[in-house]
């Protein structure tokens, strides 16, 4: 079941990565320097908050289902 859910988390952010590149193409030459620093934030904070989703969503009811049953 996790594994669902990983594969389109891997998916998520191939598509944030994709739209990155694409997005970098259209750029102003001019201020170019300065969106691609905007834009490279941007798409770490959201890969990092799928990947934070991710973890508290399917890896932590994992641990506590796991604890839960050990005890």
């Amino acid at each position: 079941m996790a594994v669902r859910e990983f594969i389109v988390l891997l998916g998520e952010i191939f598509l944030i990565c994709l739209l990155q590149m694409v997005v970098e193409v259209f750029l102003d030459a001019d201020k170019r320097s300065y969106q691609i620093r905007l834009i490279n934030i941007a798409c770490i904070l959201g890969c990092l908050y799928l990947l934070l989703n991710f973890v508290l969503q399917n890896i932590i009811t994992e641990i506590q289902a796991f604890v839960n049953f050990a005890f």
